[in-house]
């Protein structure tokens, strides 16, 4: 046997040893986590009625309000409150549905515009996330904007210091367009039929 061979066999030798010692330390600290993960999604914070509010739902509604409010702060005084209007927000919606009014008419199509309009504007939103991607405006455009906006006015502010504005605008134009372009191309493929006779 060379000595490189020797010297491969021990080092693979070694590695092997450290990858078992890193998994000997690493499976039950990921498996700790897991099962703590998994604890939160089980134990009950709240039961009203036949509802059962989980800590994994109750940590998602402080997560979800400490996004929408700059100035939430996970406090307990905050918790409490959190977890008061949560029973609240329980006890009202488990009365309307004792007295059916999930079920009413007006109800469901309420709901139908709800999802109707969250579901085009995440459509929406999807789509000018592409469009932010492919939009640019060039040094150019902005100066040829700028020259079109002084025409010859010796009081127009500097184009350093107009230049983002312009450049913002220019884009939301750009946006708008191929957005609206976008839009009539599905449009033009749809198969649209109307009933002159029923308008």
């Amino acid at each position: 046997m060379t000595n490189i061979t020797v010297f491969q066999r021990k080092a693979s030798i070694t590695m092997k040893k450290k990858l078992f010692l890193l998994l000997l330390f690493f499976l039950p600290a990921s498996l700790f986590c897991c099962s703590q993960e998994a604890d939160n999604k089980t134990k009950i914070l709240a039961r009203i009625n036949d509802y059962h509010l989980t800590l994994d739902e109750f940590d998602n509604e402080i997560t979800r309000d400490f996004e929408l409010d700059d100035d939430f702060k996970v406090t307990d005084k905050a918790k409490r409150n959190l977890l008061e209007e949560i029973i609240r927000k329980q006890i009202l919606i488990q009365e309307a549905k004792r007295l059916n009014l999930d079920s009413k008419e007006e109800f469901m199509r309420t709901i139908q515009r709800y999802w109707e309009s969250t579901l085009i504007r995440n459509l929406i939103d999807l789509k000018g996330k592409d469009i932010n991607k492919k939009t640019y405006v060039s040094q150019e455009e902005i100066s040829a904007h700028y020259d079109k906006m002084t025409n010859g006015k010796t009081s127009f502010p500097p184009l350093e210091d107009v230049e983002e504005r312009i450049r913002h605008e220019f884009i939301e134009q750009k946006k708008t367009k191929i957005l609206q372009e976008w839009i009539d191309d599905l449009t033009k493929k749809a198969e649209i039929e109307i009933n002159e006779e029923l308008l």
